[in-house]
């Protein structure tokens, strides 16, 4: 218990510790210390901490260290997305450009609909959600987490004649998301390929293995949890401030312990002469308890 005590004194001001850290030594070594001493000890540290104008700094620092670690944390803990893509285009001779839309359309609708996000979540050669599928319904994963992930973008580059579109799925196994767009991939070939009509399906980008995660960003989390860690803390030591009160006391002294006063707080000791009142007293109460 002593040791963490010990540890807990060195969240108080570094003035403090000068000025009564071998009083602070002879009371851990005469008195039986608990639990609740050190709880004590750390309070004390923080309402001196937070008193000082000093600290604003500190709080900031400290407060922006723990919400960088929490949000680092907490970023650590959401998986990896992982985007694979694959870019295709449909043209149609002598046909007009909402023609060939409605075609892919009518594609999308049923390459991407219920019955074939469901099949291909059965299919074992996928392996898709697992884990989800021990806590909801294949109904409930494929239309609220696989068709999530799952979408037809548009697509535009240079050079392009068709009706161009990129198939997008995310996925925390990289390989796994880049073998759902090369079925989809493939699908879309066997429905739109050699229509009877002369419509033709191209590939512009195969499906690729993606190399890194899109997110989360967790440099970005870390940013924000330091940013507003920070601005809470200091938001928290402000509100302590004006909300703390005060007795406000009117004394005398005499004109030598007025030049000691100020000799000392010309020498850094203290801000002025209210705090070093603050700090007898406070002395003043520790020797009597």
């Amino acid at each position: 218990m002593k040791r963490w005590i010990r540890l807990a004194a060195w969240l108080y001001p570094a003035e403090w510790r000068a000025r009564y850290g071998a009083e602070f030594e002879v009371f851990l070594g005469d008195a039986p210390l608990r639990w609740r001493d050190l709880a004590d000890v750390m309070r004390g540290a923080a309402i001196m901490q937070m008193t000082s104008w000093m600290t604003y700094w500190k709080m900031a620092l400290l407060a922006g260290l723990a919400g960088a670690i929490l949000a680092g944390g907490i970023a650590f803990t959401i998986p990896n997305q992982y985007v694979s893509t694959a870019a295709l285009m449909i043209e149609r001779p002598d046909s007009t450009r909402d023609q060939v839309q409605r075609a892919l359309m009518e594609a999308e609708l049923k390459l991407l609909g219920h019955d074939s996000l469901i099949e291909m979540i059965r299919d074992p050669r996928l392996d898709l959600y697992k884990k989800e599928l021990q806590r909801f319904p294949i109904d409930e994963v494929a239309e609220s987490i696989f068709r999530k992930h799952l979408h037809v973008a548009p697509y535009s580059s240079f050079g392009i004649t068709g009706q161009a579109f990129r198939v997008v799925f995310s996925d925390p196994d990289r390989h796994r998301a880049v073998a759902v767009v090369e079925r989809l991939t493939g699908r879309f070939h066997q429905e739109l390929y050699h229509a009877p009509d002369g419509q033709t399906l191209s590939i512009l980008e195969p499906p690729i293995l993606p190399e890194r995660p899109v997110s989360p960003v967790r440099s970005a989390f870390a940013i924000l949890g330091a940013s507003g860690g920070s601005l809470l803390g200091l938001l928290s030591l402000a509100l302590f401030r004006r909300t703390r009160t005060y007795a406000v006391v009117t004394m005398s002294i005499p004109k030598d312990t007025k030049k000691f006063v100020d000799r000392q707080i010309a020498a850094g000791q203290y801000r002025n002469v209210s705090d070093y009142v603050r700090e007898l007293i406070r002395a003043d109460e520790e020797r009597r308890k």
